[in-house]
């Protein structure tokens, strides 16, 4: 009884998380904005996500307005414009 109450829970919450994975991840970036991660995370801390504002003039690996090029994971660096350092002037992938 008791392994069948735990096979039913463990069902139940992989099907749970495998939903909430299976949602837009064909699209890293959305309504121009773009949220990322630190790299470098230790486990036992909580991490808050930066929300950071693409343009049609950001360049992302030397090419004006290719966007598309990014995917969930990439390792990116980010050079931010003078006036604003929400906005992203461009994107280079490691």
């Amino acid at each position: 009884m008791l392994r069948t109450l735990l096979l039913t829970t463990f069902l139940g919450c992989m099907m749970i998380l495998s939903a909430c994975t299976m949602g837009d991840e064909d699209s890293v970036i959305e309504d121009n904005t773009l949220w990322i991660a630190p790299f470098n995370q230790d486990p036992e801390e909580q991490y808050v996500l930066r929300e950071v504002t693409l343009t049609s003039s950001t360049i992302v690996d030397g090419k004006p307005n290719h966007l598309d090029t990014l995917n969930v994971g990439d390792v990116i660096t980010i050079e931010y414009t003078e006036t604003d350092s929400s906005i992203a002037e461009s994107i280079t992938r490691k």
